[in-house]
């Protein structure tokens, strides 16, 4: 009656403060709503199931303590004082342990509770902010929730229910959070995916300037070892050379010193040899046949030693022609003079 009374004062003050205007009134059925929401029965299945495990643990401890009392009424004539006493005491400690835990699971501030409030909570203000969103677009002055038994409603006209309102709008409102979801996961991914992309061609820009830089350094050592075995090589030929041709200098003055020596000797011993039977051109083929006879060393030799030679010779036909073309040009330079003066007197 209380309830009827207050509410009765607040269409007459609504009523009041308005005026002549026209009152809009709606009502939602909050449990017809929820029971339509996914997220709603999901967060009560899990619920149920937390409570079921909850419920099991209380049924078996209680089939335990009931098992306990059966074989202590069986056991009592049995025992002494001081165990029966301890049995029952440590029935009772079970008994109070079981009335902990389900206070605990089932109390007033249990963890059921604490649960379906952390769990139904978030689908809840779901429904109000669609309601708040709504009253703003229609502007309706009251919304009653006919599932709120506190109210004490007798009948609401369906006409005012604007249930199926709220749950189009919370539909809509949630495939939108989806959609932004799903856009938000592309981008994150497309960014993973061009960090990913970006890290590999960095990578591979890394790789491929470590194998330009070690084809690199391997030419440069190439070269350097090719540098270092021409020039060991050139310095062993240069010293080849200059053993070979103090070997052939040797053998060149031994040669000419033989030759300058014993001239007319190795005629006789041809002579001796031969007899004197023999003329000029034989004596010239057989000096042919001794040079094949030589070794090839002997004959590099030999051949170095007549370019030597002739090197020299042409050097020397240079020199006398310089000193020729010199004396010329001095005895042209004093005759000028010489002209110069006689004009002169």
């Amino acid at each position: 009656m209380k309830k009827l009374i207050l509410l009765s004062f607040l269409f007459l003050e609504i009523f009041v403060s308005s005026g002549q205007r026209k009152i809009r009134i709606a009502s939602i059925d909050m449990d017809y709503i929820l029971e339509k929401l996914p997220e709603y029965q999901s967060a009560l299945k899990e619920l149920d199931a937390r409570a079921k495990r909850w419920k099991e643990e209380i049924e078996r401890r209680e089939k335990e303590i009931k098992d306990l009392k059966a074989a202590l009424e069986q056991e009592k004539v049995l025992l002494t004082k001081e165990l029966l006493q301890e049995k029952e005491e440590q029935i009772a400690f079970k008994e109070k342990e079981l009335l902990k835990y389900q206070l605990e699971k089932f109390g007033p501030e249990g963890d059921y509770i604490l649960q379906k409030e952390h769990l139904i909570t978030p689908v809840q203000d779901r429904v109000f902010n669609a309601v708040a969103k709504l009253l703003k677009t229609t502007k309706y002055d009251i919304v009653f929730d006919k599932a709120n038994d506190n109210l004490g409603l007798v009948y609401v006209s369906p006409k005012l229910d604007i249930s199926d309102k709220i749950l189009k709008l919370i539909t809509k409102e949630k495939s939108k959070e989806q959609r932004e979801k799903k856009n938000k996961e592309r981008k994150e991914k497309q960014k993973e995916l061009k960090n990913e992309a970006a890290k590999r061609r960095a990578e591979l820009a890394a790789k491929r300037k470590a194998e330009r830089e070690a084809k690199r350094k391997a030419a440069l050592e190439a070269r350097k070892k090719q540098r270092e075995a021409k020039q060991k090589a050139l310095k062993k030929g240069k010293q080849e050379d200059k053993n070979t041709k103090k070997a052939n200098d040797k053998q060149d003055d031994s040669k000419n010193k033989d030759k300058k020596d014993e001239p007319e000797k190795n005629k006789k011993d041809k002579k001796e040899e031969y007899g004197d039977q023999l003329t000029p051109e034989q004596l010239k083929a057989f000096e042919a046949q001794k040079n094949k006879a030589m070794t090839p060393q002997e004959k590099a030799a030999q051949r170095k030693a007549e370019r030597e030679a002739r090197r020299q010779k042409i050097l020397e036909e240079r020199r006398k022609r310089k000193e020729e073309k010199k004396k010329k040009s001095k005895n042209t330079d004093n005759k000028k003079v010489d002209n110069k003066e006689g004009n002169k007197n």
